[in-house]
């Protein structure tokens, strides 16, 4: 048979009463999830409006292709893509149609491309709203990430005592 670590299992909150760690996930899922999602449609299209100008800027007026010493569109495309793949996979966790493990990979990776932003707007002498602003998003995303590993624990060992019972 399957380990629980690899069998896709519904979200842990429809299958017990849910945990603190649980209705956490779930909350901080639904707005990344969101959040991310947004960011990705407005780095790699036009439909953010003057959202998508913003986010699209540092790229393509070249200040973090000159900071980080990679090439613009695809640098911008490989962030974007990574965002929206990202915030889709932690909307489906709360739609309980993302594997638990799936979706904390959806949670970790964010931490990197936050991480990086928040560096970015530090080096390019931002003001403190970009770098708080991004700063933040970095430590949700972490928070997820335990919380997420946490209500799935929680959720196996109820499994294993339901089997055991």
């Amino acid at each position: 048979g399957t380990t629980p670590a690899t069998q896709h299992q519904q979200h842990p909150a429809t299958k017990m009463a849910p945990s603190p760690a649980s209705l956490a996930a779930t909350a901080l899922s639904s707005l990344l999830g969101a959040f991310f999602t947004f960011a990705g449609v407005a780095k790699t299209t036009p439909y953010g409006g003057g959202l998508s100008i913003e986010m699209q800027d540092g790229f393509r007026n070249g200040t973090w292709p000159k900071l980080w010493g990679l090439p613009a569109l695809p640098f911008l495309y490989v962030v974007g893509v990574t965002e929206l793949a990202c915030g889709v996979g932690l909307l489906g966790y709360v739609a309980g149609l993302t594997a638990p493990l799936l979706a904390q990979w959806c949670a970790l990776v964010p931490i990197a491309v936050t991480v990086g932003a928040t560096t970015s707007h530090v080096l390019n002498g931002d003001g403190l709203d970009k770098v708080a602003f991004c700063g933040i998003i970095t430590t949700l995303f972490a928070v997820n990430n335990f919380c997420m590993a946490a209500a799935y624990v929680a959720a196996v060992k109820q499994g294993a005592s339901a089997k055991a019972a």
